[in-house]
């Protein structure tokens, strides 16, 4: 009898509740915001981290751009920024940057477009408007539609810094376009357009659209590491140096840093 009790003692235990697992410290929802130039390789790196970390969350928003992100990213609203340029200065003091890459800003035309290459004084005298006919740079009889991004985007900055040394001087009939997608749109619609999109990759050109060399180089993945590519400005993702980062966040730097990491970064 003593022998039937113990074994149904042992029958309970087994049957009974498992304990539960531990819950991941790093555990949580976290926000990322800034530019879009990078998201491909941030969508990358964060996949992978929650792979090992299911319970870490990213919420990633592009809608703002790199100037807010600085800001953002400096006061703790954001976990980690996204910027595409160099930062300044008194951006520098705010926070803290990681490198994750390279990206340029292209001059891309329609796909019926003859011209093939362009050098940086030919691009500034079209955006100047003393080039304003396709014909005098070897393209088809036709006015110039030059498209511009808007304020603020970082294309636009580094296409200002290299071709104008910061000093822009656009003439009156250059139209400012809003989001690289809408641009890449506008150029694909205008045959006689010219315009400036973010580029990552050696690929980047939309249906209708072609990429056209500058001083001889095409913005590539082997151009914008190696700095080849004049038309181009570093990614980065922005850290605090004020506000401390919290475990995850830490974490996640520590792994974009790794070996696993770097072999993500390396696939862009």
């Amino acid at each position: 009898m003593r022998k039937l009790a113990l074994t149904l003692v042992a029958l309970l235990v087994a049957c009974g509740p498992t304990a539960a697992p531990a819950r991941d410290p790093l555990a949580g929802s976290y926000r990322i915001g800034g530019g879009d130039s990078s998201i491909e390789i941030v969508k990358a790196l964060t996949a992978a981290f929650t792979a090992l970390h299911p319970g870490v969350q990213f919420d990633l928003n592009t809608s703002l751009g790199s100037d807010p992100a600085v800001k953002l990213a400096g006061d703790g609203t954001f976990d980690l920024g996204m910027a595409s340029r160099d930062l300044t200065a008194e951006e520098a003091s705010l926070v803290r940057t990681t490198v994750i890459g390279a990206a340029g800003t292209a001059l891309a035309v329609n796909a019926q477009n003859l011209v093939r290459d362009l050098s940086s004084a030919q691009v500034a005298s079209i955006f100047s408007g003393k080039l304003s006919d396709w014909s005098a740079v070897g393209g088809d009889k036709s006015a110039i539609l030059p498209l511009i991004r808007e304020k603020g985007s970082s294309a636009r900055t580094t296409f200002e810094n290299v071709i104008y040394a910061g000093k822009p001087t656009y003439h009156a009939g250059v139209l400012e376009i809003v989001g690289g997608d809408q641009m890449r749109q506008a150029i694909s619609g205008q045959r006689s357009a010219i315009g400036m999109i973010g580029v990552t990759s050696d690929d980047p050109a939309a249906t209708g659209v072609r990429i056209v060399r500058i001083d001889g180089v095409m913005p590539t993945k082997a151009t914008l590491r190696d700095g080849s590519y004049n038309l181009r400005r570093p990614l980065y993702l922005l850290a605090s140096r004020s506000v401390e980062p919290k475990p995850a966040i830490a974490s996640f730097l520590a792994f974009v840093g790794s070996t696993d990491g770097q072999k993500i970064l390396d696939r862009f």
